[in-house]
């Protein structure tokens, strides 16, 4: 199988081609492609794969470019991931969110809406190729808003695409929390999940043979509950505590949880949260700014940090590191990209979340809506699990959310202004309020220089 990987530059590169070979019949005899505008780090990470143990016992080729078109011919797999925007216009957006009392993030949120935009014309340009070079290839996108772009890619190119993101990861983190008071990753049974992605709804799992909601009701409902302390992210333990306090709420209210606790998510089931939170002042444009050198000039370093590797003598023991030690070179097989490659590359059927057109496999959606839903990736392709149906009282919500993300990719792939200001009136919450279009007007503002020029004027 031959894997191309679009901002192959990036650090978690490296943990997830070493996840990935960690069965040579992964890319058996394959070839692994890297491309990234920057030359220098794309290669320090080509470099160093060559050195992993996993590669060097793989008989795969690598490459790396600079140039996509030089990458696609032969791809089985095209793996994309890439920030959107730069820092200071999504600072200005996300503060602007703050200040109208919603929550601003990179994917599901109105600063998200115009973010994806950006990125939206990269992800297009990429699958516009992909139908010359490769048209048979899989599409992964870890670039956010995963589910715009997924159902961008779908609904408007020959290509196949997948939306990945983290929060397939997290369930097994936030459940075993959740469950066991435990800060584990733990793996569990016949999980099966639906919604939009960040804000996918729990429908039904087991954990050696149990049912997964009768073991959080044991848990949750004992006197003077608390969510356990955290070992593992020490740095994100209070947001955590606060989305599985939230979590266990929702089960308490609704009968269900979210699959997982991204802040974004819970915000649109929980509006009032974000605005529970204490008033802040925000930097201004020169904090910014200023903040942004600084971040870029910490980025050499750590790029330079990076290569020095290069000239190392790297031991078995550091290769043996795990990722919380060794975040940049330890092995990951349980990112969710690993799960792709094996699925897709036919070693075994492979059990993920995803973000795609629903195309039957949620109940009561149409077919061309974008949402996210447990499934079964094999070389045949993607095999939703049964009976997918959003529950009553959250149908409403999902429904909008997914109607916003897939008129937003309707939006990008045809450059239509009109589109994305409906999609925008799609967004639920505070939902065509005059704060809410003085928002959109004022993120228009602030993200025009980085539009497209057919979005600099909107009708709002």
């Amino acid at each position: 199988m031959n894997v191309v990987f679009v901002g192959g530059g990036s650090y978690r590169t490296l943990p997830i081609v070493r996840g990935a070979l960690q069965d040579p019949r992964v890319l058996d005899g394959g070839e692994i492609r890297l491309v990234d505008f920057n030359r220098e780090r794309v290669e320090a990470v080509g470099r160093l794969i060559m050195r992993t143990p996993e590669f060097v016992a793989s008989g795969c080729t690598l490459t790396w470019t600079d140039t996509l078109e030089r990458a696609l011919p032969g791809a089985d797999v095209v793996s994309v991931s890439f920030p959107v925007g730069s820092s200071v216009a999504n600072a200005l957006s996300e503060q602007a969110c703050d200040e109208a009392g919603l929550f601003g993030t990179d994917q599901l949120s109105v600063s998200g809406a115009f973010r994806s935009v950006i990125g939206g014309t990269v992800l297009l340009d990429i699958a516009r190729k992909m139908e010359r070079h490769c048209p048979t290839a899989w599409l992964f996108d870890y670039a956010n808003p995963v589910a715009v772009y997924s159902g961008m890619v779908n609904n408007h190119t020959k290509i196949r695409a997948l939306g990945i993101c983290g929060g397939f990861i997290n369930h097994r983190w936030d459940l075993s929390r959740l469950l066991f008071r435990k800060d584990e990753y733990t793996v569990f049974e016949e999980v099966a999940s639906a919604g939009i992605n960040h804000c996918s709804i729990l429908l039904r799992g087991k954990w050696k043979g149990k049912d997964l909601y009768a073991l959080m009701d044991k848990e949750i409902n004992r006197k003077g509950w608390t969510p356990c302390r955290m070992t593992a992210y020490k740095r994100m333990e209070k947001t955590i505590r606060y989305g599985l306090q939230r979590m266990a709420e929702m089960r308490h209210r609704f009968g269900y949880v979210l699959f997982s606790s991204e802040s974004d998510g819970m915000h649109h089931v929980f509006p009032e949260m974000y605005l529970e939170r204490p008033k802040k002042a925000y930097p201004g444009l020169a904090q910014l700014r200023a903040n942004a050198k600084r971040a870029a000039t910490a980025r050499k370093a750590h790029d330079a940090r990076f290569a020095a590797h290069l000239s190392h003598d790297l031991t078995a023991a550091f290769w043996a590191q795990d990722r919380f030690a060794n975040p940049d070179f330890a092995a990951n097989p349980s990112d969710a990209a690993v799960n792709v490659l094996r699925g897709l590359g036919g070693v075994s059927p492979e059990w993920l979340t995803a973000s795609m057109p629903n195309r039957g496999a949620v109940k009561d959606f149409p077919d061309r809506a974008v949402l996210e839903f447990s499934l079964t990736l094999d070389r045949q392709g993607v095999h939703p699990d049964r009976d997918l149906a959003i529950p009553a009282c959250f149908y409403g919500l999902i429904a909008s959310l997914s109607m916003h993300h897939t008129l937003l990719g309707d939006a990008i792939a045809t450059g239509d202004p009109t589109l994305f200001a409906r999609a925008l009136f799609a967004y639920p919450l505070n939902q065509n309020a005059p704060a809410t279009r003085a928002l959109w007007k004022r993120l228009l503002a602030i993200h025009r220089a980085e539009l497209p020029t057919p979005f600099h004027k909107l009708p709002l």
